[in-house]
């Protein structure tokens, strides 16, 4: 048994030997020659060390000239779009549409510097630069206007506009309390319209033009009103407090004449003479502005049982308004029965062109809503055409 033990020792001890011979053999000693090592990952050595180390010198310049990651590399030395593209490489070119944004961003703030190199701001474009004051004494307030740009005119009160009726072609008008928007749509030569104060009746007189000259005419006009007496003129001749009185009052009747004559002499169409009387009665009164084209007419305000048909409702007329041969005639409706109704049209007596119904329906007597108005077009006053 002991026999049996020490020969398989033997063996083992045999089979150890071998091994430790076999990996021996197979353990080459790679040495200081480095060749076969890709650059990148070589670390460099310690300056103490360079001399006994045998590196390529193209190596030791990649090595040395490697970027350092936690530093901005220089995009100037970066390979261009075509290096990329002849390696079959498809690379947008991002780091130039870096630079082009970060140059017009200096370019952007070096403009804005004055020569201290203080930042400026710089105005808005077309927007209107300080204020011009005029003074209505009798005379137009003569009013230039950019082309193609709004320009205010600020009144002495919330006024009402007489425009000439094709004045829509050459420009565009929006009056809102005391102010007026005036856009010039091409040039023209000087056209008159009268503003007059809602509060006081006075009519001011503006001419507006719109040429070559007016260009630069974008800051806001401002008008006042002369006082009508003046105690320094009184005594001199044809210019104290009763001359002064009577030529405004002429100036002012003058301007009331004109208006009439431009009121009558271009008419509307049945379409804009309703809408005009709607305003009348519904839009508020700085809005319900006279329109060029359009004067009033009386007409007798006494409640009308049976104007129409099939109905229990009350017709009263509030109002009446003629454009060339159309009259217009704003009816109020107000319902008498408990129940709600449709105002039936067709069923209004008369011989008119048009009706139209500021509401098609309303509600039950003694309710909000029990009310309406009516506006009959006709070729003749309203009491001819009932």
């Amino acid at each position: 048994m002991k026999a049996i033990l020490s020969i398989r020792k033997t063996a083992l001890a045999c089979a150890l030997l071998g091994l430790a011979q076999y990996v021996q053999a197979q353990v080459r000693d790679l040495g200081p020659n480095l060749e076969s090592v890709p650059a990148d990952l070589i670390a460099p050595a310690p300056d103490s060390v360079k001399s006994s180390v045998n590196v390529d010198p193209a190596t030791n310049a990649a090595v040395n000239n490697a970027p350092d990651l936690g530093e901005i590399p220089n995009l100037g030395s970066s390979p261009s779009n075509a290096e990329y593209q002849n390696a079959g490489v498809n690379v947008m070119s991002d780091q130039a549409m870096v630079v082009s944004t970060v140059d017009a961003a200096i370019q952007q703030a070096k403009d804005n510097q004055d020569e201290s190199g203080m930042t400026i701001r710089k105005p808005p474009q077309n927007k209107p630069h300080g204020v011009e004051r005029a003074v209505f004494n009798r005379a137009p307030v003569r009013a230039p206007l950019p082309v193609g740009i709004e320009r205010m005119i600020t009144l002495p009160a919330p006024a009402a506009l007489h425009v000439p009726s094709d004045m829509s072609k050459i420009a565009r008008i929006e009056v809102i309390d005391r102010t007026m928007y005036i856009t010039a749509l091409q040039q023209f030569t000087p056209v008159r319209i009268i503003a007059e104060l809602i509060d006081s009746g006075q009519q001011i007189p503006f001419d507006l033009v719109a040429d070559s000259t007016t260009a630069s005419a974008r800051s806001e006009l401002q008008v006042f009103v002369v006082a009508s007496s003046s105690s320094g003129t009184e005594g001199i001749g044809g210019d104290g407090p009763a001359s002064q009185a009577a030529a405004q009052a002429t100036s002012m009747a003058n301007a009331h004449t004109l208006s009439q004559q431009m009121a009558e002499s271009a008419p509307t169409d049945m379409v804009q003479l309703t809408r005009y009387a709607a305003r009348q009665l519904y839009a508020p009164k700085r809005l319900a502005t006279p329109f060029s084209g359009v004067q009033q007419v009386e007409v007798t305000a006494e409640p009308i049982a049976n104007l129409i048909r099939g109905v229990n409702v009350v017709s009263t007329p509030v109002g009446q308004w003629r454009s060339g041969q159309l009259y217009v005639t704003a009816v109020l409706i107000k319902n008498r029965s408990h129940h709600p109704l449709e105002i039936p049209l067709e069923q209004v007596r008369g011989q008119w062109i048009a009706a139209t119904a500021q509401h098609g329906r309303i509600g039950s007597a003694g309710s909000d809503t029990d009310t309406t108005a009516i506006y009959l077009v006709c070729q003749r006053r309203f009491e001819a055409c009932r």
